[in-house]
This record gives C-alpha cells, structure tokens and sequence, in this order.
C-alpha cells in the first residue's frame, strides 16, 4: 500500500477492523451460517458451520451472543 499512498499507516484501519471482527463474530456466536457462508467463503465457512452443528446437536449455547466490549473502561 505505501507504494500507492505514501501516507497510508495500518494503524489508522483499526477501528474498521475491530467493527468487521466483531460483525464476524457475534454472527459466529449467533449460529448465523449464511452470514459465514457468504464472509468466509469455501475455505474457513465449512470448518464453522460443522462447529455450530455440533453446538446444536449437543444442546448449548453461549451464555452472551455478543461479546464483551471493554472498549471505553475507565478505571
């Protein structure tokens, strides 16, 4: 990237990152396999969906869908 923009710093993506990550996951949690499906692709989706199955068969679920977001604690 720093050979078409100069200025481009990875950092500053982070923020974008975080909210694609947590998309992802709270759908994972959520056993939202289309949602995988369509994001992951032939390669990662397969390996997901067969652990949301075996989540399904066997009875549990998470106790949060989403995870916690500790983003702005102040202590």
């Amino acid at each position: 990237m720093k050979k078409y923009d100069p200025d481009f710093d990875l950092e500053d993506l982070t923020p974008e990152v975080d909210a694609i990550f947590m998309e992802f996951f709270c759908n994972y949690l959520a056993g939202n396999k289309k949602y995988l499906e369509l994001i992951c692709g032939s390669t990662v989706s397969p390996l997901l969906k067969t652990m949301i199955d075996v989540r399904e068969k066997e009875g549990w679920r998470f106790k949060f869908e989403e995870p916690l977001n500790c983003d702005k604690a102040f202590f």
